[in-house]
């Protein structure tokens, strides 16, 4: 199974690529997770400044997930209205 993963500038990431795939086995978020951890040294559970799209709807990475083949993850920088 492949995941898209989509990276948008945001604070405190830097030097990593703004898209690319990674393989899941079973493709819950926890793996997917570690697998941004291992590929690129990028903890995004740690960092508040992300929002997480699973597919275009926004994902609750406190709550666990399950991925597809196909499907898309974007990291964006958080926006706040004010």
């Amino acid at each position: 199974m492949k995941v898209r993963i989509r990276i948008f500038p945001a604070a405190g990431i830097d030097k990593v690529p703004d898209e690319f795939e990674i393989t899941p086995e079973k493709g819950c978020l926890s793996e997917v997770l570690a697998l941004l951890r291992e590929n690129l040294g990028l903890d995004p559970a740690e960092n508040a400044a992300l929002m997480f799209l699973h597919n275009g709807q926004e994902l609750d990475i406190r709550k666990e997930a399950v991925f597809q083949d196909g499907d898309q993850l974007w990291l964006l920088p958080l926006l706040s209205g004010g």
